[in-house]
């Protein structure tokens, strides 16, 4: 067991916070609840369980391979409690993404609840969780200066020039601090809650446990369990993406009355449009707060303005960031550059130290003190607050038969953000492919939200004088 005398740990945090709050529900899930007692007793169990049977410990690379839900929380937090750092998979990556993060990360343990084939199973954790090894060896991350490794999350994909984002105990605190400015999360609370937690956790999850605050798991069976959870746990917050908002303010199922006890209602992941918080506010009579995360920072900005003029904006940054704009053009628009606390450690396979000012990549302007993103930097196509890199999807189209040449690029879309799309060239001896096969090829190498949605035969692929895809 990880001697816990002077270790800084998110679990610690939370078991000190909550200690007055012992019956309080902590996690509901359609007829299910656990209260933070009985969570923080389950993570114990497991805790040990993982530690004395198993010899999981301190620098164990332990990736949680789960569908949301309230076990899914349990197990991350033994994963953080022993000390272990935790590498969160989506559920949807497919076999071949998998083997490839699991050895370039030098993942030594897989929770999972579902058979992994090309692993070996070491045992069961629990009725739906399993323990399987890698046989890769313990030992501590390269250039690894923190005293408190605990999560590593791939900023978008897996392969190529994806980024392992490496955040330790001390970090997640200050950065759930650090929102919690201007969240605001209390006991009182009950959350809403509809993203994936193997892309939203650290910032969200983590600081409603530590506040107490009941989280109500809405993504499940959506919309339907939703409504129903909205009827038995009314939300007084609700965390989702401009996905949900737009489902809600459409569908039958959700009366206006339903959120009358709810102060506050953050949307992330994707932009927010126009629209979609216009027709929000007129059902529901709640001003959408869109909030700007990003993995190696953490939440920055939380926009509260209500009035027209702002609305686009993702407000003004936190008292705990500090903001700047490199290289600015004539209209004063520049490359947003962010540092703050609760900053990533390092970028890790190959380690690289952060840098002093992190550079989202993103182009925005200053209108009044609030920050309007303009553009992106880079070729990354965002799906619903998903990354895409076209150049992964082109390298696996390229191996499809018959097609010479492809080319992935985005198309805009209200409510997903973009949409990958891919147009291609075939060999000289073939005249079409059949987009069916090509479909279930992609499908059995690649993320499900990566396949383009769109796939148009072309004479040629765009170049630039260089020889470069044209972008």
């Amino acid at each position: 067991m990880t001697d816990r005398s002077d270790r800084i740990n998110i679990v610690d945090t939370i078991r000190a916070e909550t200690a007055s709050l012992p019956d309080r529900v902590a996690v509901t899930r359609k007829d299910r609840s656990v209260t933070i007692k009985e969570l923080l007793e389950e993570v114990g169990h497991i805790r040990d369980l993982l530690a004395r049977q198993y010899g999981i410990g301190k620098n164990s690379r332990t990736a949680l391979l789960y569908a949301d839900s309230i076990e899914y929380i349990i197990l991350a937090l033994a994963v953080l409690d022993l000390g272990a750092v935790m590498v969160p998979i989506s559920p949807s990556l497919s076999l071949m993404e998998f083997d490839t993060l699991v050895e370039r990360m030098r993942i030594n343990h897989v929770i999972s609840d579902r058979p992994v084939t090309s692993l070996v199973k070491a045992g069961e954790l629990t009725g739906t969780a399993a323990l399987y090894t890698t046989g890769c060896d313990v030992c501590p991350l390269d250039g690894q200066s923190a005293a408190e490794p605990a999560f590593i999350r791939f900023s978008s994909g897996t392969t190529g020039a994806s980024k392992g984002v490496l955040l330790t105990h001390q970090a997640i605190i200050d950065r759930t601090d650090a929102a919690d400015e201007r969240l605001n999360i209390t006991c009182d609370d009950t959350v809403a809650w509809f993203l994936s937690m193997s892309y939203h956790f650290v910032v969200t999850i983590l600081l409603f446990l530590r506040r107490g605050a009941r989280i109500a798991l809405c993504g499940d069976d959506f919309p339907k369990g939703a409504a129903e959870s909205f009827r038995i746990h009314p939300p007084t917050f609700l965390y989702a993406s401009p996905f949900h908002y737009s489902f809600l303010t459409k569908s039958s199922d959700f009366q206006a009355n339903m959120l009358s006890n709810a102060r506050m209602a953050v949307s992330t992941a994707i932009a927010l449009d126009r629209a979609t918080a216009e027709a929000f506010k007129s059902k529901f009579g709640i001003t959408l707060s869109q909030a700007y995360g990003i993995i190696e920072v953490g939440l920055p900005f939380i926009n509260q303005r209500t009035d027209d003029e702002y609305i686009d904006s993702v407000g003004r940054i936190l008292p705990a960031y500090r903001l700047r704009l490199k290289d600015r053009d004539q209209n004063g628009r520049g490359r947003i550059l962010l540092k703050g606390k609760g900053m990533f450690e390092a970028y890790v396979s190959p380690w690289q130290k952060r840098p002093e000012w992190f550079d989202t990549g993103d182009i925005g302007e200053v209108s009044n003190g609030y920050l309007f993103i303009r553009g992106r930097t880079k070729n990354v196509i965002n799906f619903n607050g998903m990354k895409i890199f076209p150049e992964e999807v082109e390298n696996v189209m390229n191996d499809f038969e018959g097609i010479r040449e492809a080319r992935v690029f985005a198309r805009p879309h209200r409510l997903y953000g973009q949409l990958p799309a891919a147009e291609y060239t075939t060999s000289e001896d073939v005249d079409q492919i059949r987009i069916s096969e090509l479909r279930e090829f992609l499908r059995n190498r690649l993320d499900i939200y990566k396949i383009p949605k769109e796939f148009i035969h072309t004479g040629e692929i765009p170049k630039t004088p260089s020889g470069k895809i044209k972008r």
